[in-house]
């Protein structure tokens, strides 16, 4: 295997599997997501290990289970487990290995205070734009800024826009021994965008795939009739944004600013696909993309992510460019596993910090296995000593998830790809079950103590 001499590391925050190579909405505007898949390794069954941003970004970009380090909550920061200035992280191991590191936008968790200056040879912050609210369920004090939608006007360049233009200035021709990252914003909430993304959605918007009709009618229980206490429990926390929604008569109009938010974010990808291609570095440059969890938009009643359900995991992942054949593989994958891949497609000695697997065999065979499923974490007060743990495992067929309480859910996604029937109590299937089982880890690290 020739060594990849740069890579590409994009983010997009907030992306669920509303993009055309997985299906996901059936009117998601994603071209230039196409375009990658189609020259590279596209993963059908990428897993967040956490559905919130920091825990996530940390597990990825440190290549640690948050169950070995005890980082769970976006309350936790990562250089309470990692001395800064140590270089720990994958982007600083990259550097200490001679590679220039320039990283733009939202790459680890957005402040200041997730980024090690000793990581990186430049980096691009940007304070997140501020909008005055554009959404009637925003001026009516329902929900807050972070939950506000709408366009703003053409002309207006976002800073999503700036850092993007930012890291294509940094790759040229001759480029080698480069590491960029570019992480975008949207689409994270508020959904604001450009006028024109929505424009792209100006007819009726279909419901999320797999909602029922009269999903929000407060006498229909049949959402949640399959989940035991504590699931109700956590997909009710961020149940009222949904209610506020519907009640206001703004809830496709939600969908669509997410749609759009989705549709800018791929425009921006396509600028620096354009570059690539501009530049001819396909073959000397490994390319992966990948977003921090998914996103729910009305399933089982829940908005948002925190939790362990497929819209609020399931997660593009493609790899692309130097040592990556074309084509899809099924086999379940955690982000976890990005940083060990990276390293063996540069042919760099595996840290033991990392606990992730190495994905390159499946560049050229898309049918082997491997591990064989991906873990997720979360539950309820997972910043404080009263954490309680809900745990996933996902495999290629099924989802099983066993709550702090003993509850659980099992699905089978050869028939019930939308997780309706809660099949927990089916003898015929107590092996598949108790194997899955098996696969929780034994161990759990406590939550690392919540500094201010």
């Amino acid at each position: 295997m020739t060594a990849a001499k740069n890579i590409l590391f994009l983010s997009i925050e907030d992306l669920n599997d509303w993009v055309e190579p997985l299906g996901g909405h059936p009117q998601t505007i994603t071209p230039n997501i196409t375009r990658l898949a189609k020259r590279g390794m596209l993963f059908e069954n990428a897993y967040a290990p956490v559905p919130a941003c920091s825990p996530s970004r940390t597990a990825t970009l440190f290549g640690q289970n948050p169950w070995e380090t005890g980082i769970y909550a976006n309350a936790h920061k990562w250089h309470d487990v990692y001395p800064t200035g140590a270089r720990k992280s994958l982007v600083g191991r990259m550097r200490d290995a001679g590679f220039e590191t320039f990283g733009a936008g939202k790459v680890f968790h957005q402040t200041a205070a997730h980024h090690d200056a000793h990581d990186w040879t430049d980096y691009n912050l940007l304070d997140q734009n501020k909008f005055a609210p554009i959404s009637k369920v925003l001026k009516n004090g329902d929900i807050g800024h972070l939950s506000d939608f709408g366009p703003c006007p053409n002309d207006e360049t976002l800073n999503d826009e700036h850092n993007t233009d930012w890291i294509c200035e940094r790759m040229n021709r001759d480029s080698t021994g480069q590491f960029w990252a570019l992480g975008l914003y949207r689409p994270h909430l508020p959904f604001i965008v450009p006028q024109r993304y929505f424009d792209m959605f100006d007819g009726d918007i279909a419901d999320p795939p797999g909602l029922g009709a009269n999903q929000f009618d407060p006498d229909n229980l049949s959402p949640q009739a399959e989940l035991p206490k504590a699931g109700r429990f956590i997909a009710n926390r961020n149940a009222n944004l949904g209610r506020a929604l519907h009640d206001m008569g703004e809830y496709k109009d939600f969908i669509r600013a997410y749609l759009a938010s989705i549709a800018y974010a791929d425009a921006l990808l396509g600028r620096v696909l354009d570059r690539m291609d501009e530049l001819a570095l396909w073959d000397n440059t490994l390319v992966v993309l990948w977003s921090d969890h998914g996103w729910q938009l009305g399933e089982k009643l829940t908005f948002r992510k925190f939790s362990l359900w497929e819209r609020a995991l399931r997660v593009p992942l493609i790899f692309a460019g130097a040592g990556v054949d074309v084509g899809q593989t099924q086999e379940p994958v955690s982000l976890i596993d990005i940083a060990p891949t990276l390293f063996a497609q540069c042919n760099l000695p595996q840290p033991d910090q990392f606990s992730g697997q190495n994905l390159s065999p499946l560049f050229t065979n898309p049918n082997e296995t491997l591990r064989g499923h991906a873990v997720s974490i979360w539950g309820k007060n997972l910043d404080t000593e009263k954490c309680k743990h809900a745990i996933s495992v996902r495999t290629s067929d099924y989802r099983h998830i066993l709550y702090w309480d003993g509850g659980h859910e099992f699905y089978d996604h050869r028939i019930d790809p939308f997780e309706h029937c809660n099949r927990c109590d089916d003898p015929s299937l107590d092996e598949i079950i108790a194997a899955h089982l098996d696969c929780i880890p034994a161990q759990m690290a406590p939550p690392i103590t919540v500094k201010s």
